[in-house]
């Protein structure tokens, strides 16, 4: 692999992670969505805040500075605004879960690709604690929705649907951004097969790590 091919390999990943990063922040500060109370708003909006931060560093480790970063998220845009407009909560708990599956998608996503991309990327899309405090936040609101429903059938039908969406938008990426083919393999694979292979092990990891919340995926 060629060092421009893994530079456009980084430079698309960081914008992808980048971008979903402040979609998170977005939803966890909707307030249609999300509490009222002063004691839980105050944890949330410290963690959308740390989305924010992250989308930032992600913007700015982008050579070229913020016109290179928004160019480099312009392809994006569409695949992801559409899972986000296809996912829509209907309550507090689907929006803990949805922001739940992004934020593994972006961890087990960094952990596959990391050696992939160049250093500096690397060290910015590193997870960090902040990551997993979006996972705890959106696990306790699935556990709590859950027990206050009586069981899981209809969170369960819920991240059925995300899980199925998240796949249609990881196949948009990817037919779309042959630098993101490059982070995925570290090669070209024009014809899909390898960047399919990792995306399924990335859902099956997200998938697992939902269903030991007690839905069934």
């Amino acid at each position: 692999m060629s060092n421009e091919m893994a530079s456009d390999a980084g430079t698309s990943l960081l914008a992808l992670l980048a971008y979903q990063n402040l979609r998170v922040a977005q939803s966890l500060l909707r307030p249609e969505e999300g509490p009222t109370d002063l004691g839980e708003l105050l944890p949330v909006a410290r963690i959308a805040a740390e989305a924010l931060t992250r989308f930032t560093h992600a913007c700015d480790a982008i050579a070229g500075g913020q016109t290179a970063a928004q160019a480099a998220m312009v392809p994006i845009t569409s695949p992801v605004d559409e899972f986000w407009s296809m996912t829509r909560p209907r309550n507090l708990g689907e929006q803990r879960l949805r922001v739940m599956v992004v934020a593994n998608l972006e961890l087990e996503l960094v952990q596959r690709v990391i050696e992939h991309v160049p250093e500096i990327a690397g060290e910015t899309l590193e997870p960090a604690a902040a990551l997993w405090r979006v996972i705890d936040l959106g696990s306790q609101g699935v556990v709590r929705a859950i027990e206050q429903a009586d069981g899981p059938d209809e969170m369960s039908l819920y991240a059925r649907r995300l899980l199925g969406e998240s796949a249609v938008m990881s196949q948009r990426l990817v037919v779309r951004q042959p630098a993101l083919r490059v982070a995925l393999t570290g090669e070209s694979d024009d014809n899909l097969s390898a960047s399919t292979a990792v995306l399924d092990e990335v859902l099956a990891a997200v998938a697992a790590r939902v269903g030991q919340l007690g839905l069934s995926v």
